[in-house]
């Protein structure tokens, strides 16, 4: 009986999953309502509080299920420990979970996520740069880094609102090199 009611539970919250993430292609997460959400999925809302408190509940289980994944990932990944072995495996999972990720990278999405996403390397990224002899420190190393990241959120928006054509590889490898040799990589 447990395990039919976990079924059930595990139904409905995908239900809700899905129909969030519907919603979201539509508006923004802040003008999604309960009641709104619930008629999508077909569930009720005694159901849906049950599980969630508000809506935003209900998207930071979904975002935090993709952290996990991402860490999972890129956990496996570090032996490599290289920005690019990890920035390829952050775009090989990003692909896997390519409709929401489109959804999050949106006019629609949350912002402050992909900034945890892209931040998750951040002490390999200093680990690298100081073994290729990049001397920076504190507030230097603090502003290089939200630098890169914000570029390379731009390179992954980029790479999201055209279909994700390219191969994971290709868009890491594209991050990477701007972020160490910047436009003179390209002379």
């Amino acid at each position: 009986m447990a395990e039919k009611e976990d079924r059930r539970v595990l139904y409905t919250k995908m239900f809700l999953k899905e129909a969030l993430l519907e919603l979201m292609r539509e508006k923004p997460i802040d003008r999604i309502t309960t009641t709104e959400l619930c008629r999508r999925a077909g569930i009720n809302r005694s159901t849906f509080y049950g599980h969630y408190y508000t809506v935003r509940d209900l998207l930071q289980s979904i975002e935090d299920d993709l952290e996990k994944e991402l860490i999972r990932s890129l956990s496996a990944n570090l032996n490599n420990s290289t920005v690019h072995g990890l920035l390829c495996e952050m775009c090989e999972t990003l692909l896997r979970q390519k409709d929401l990720f489109e959804i999050l990278l949106s006019d629609h999405g949350d912002a402050a996520f992909l900034e945890r996403v892209v931040g998750m390397s951040k002490s390999i990224t200093f680990a690298e740069w100081q073994k290729n002899g990049m001397d920076l420190t504190g507030d230097t190393y603090d502003m290089v880094f939200d630098y890169v990241v914000d570029g390379s959120l731009a390179v992954l928006r980029h790479w999201a609102q055209h279909d994700m054509k390219q191969p994971p590889q290709e868009i890491a490898a594209l991050i990477d090199k701007i972020s160490n040799g910047g436009l003179s990589a390209f002379e």
